[in-house]
């Protein structure tokens, strides 16, 4: 039987196919008895297509104006005053 790790590292492998089958097994084995790891592959398995889904969500655009005037305001608070600098080859 695999460790954690392994299957953790098998995952891509086993999703396309290239894993031999001798190691398909244990990773289905692995499967069988370890819920943690059920609940990982489960999660693995699936974020491309929760990717896609939120890709194509449209985002309102008083929430994208809500976000933006948010992040102006975080950032002239957070940035340090504007310090100028002279060339003291130009004084």
């Amino acid at each position: 039987m695999i460790s954690c790790q392994q299957l953790i590292d098998f995952c891509f492998d086993y999703i396309e196919g290239d894993l031999p089958d001798d190691e398909q097994l244990d990773f289905r084995r692995h499967l069988g008895h370890c819920p943690d790891c059920v609940t990982f592959f489960e999660t693995y398995r699936r974020t491309p297509e929760v990717s896609r889904e939120a890709m194509g969500t449209r985002i309102p655009a008083t929430v994208k104006e809500a976000v933006r005037t948010y992040l102006r305001d975080r950032h002239k608070e957070t940035s340090p005053p504007d310090v100028s600098v002279r060339d003291p080859e130009t004084t």
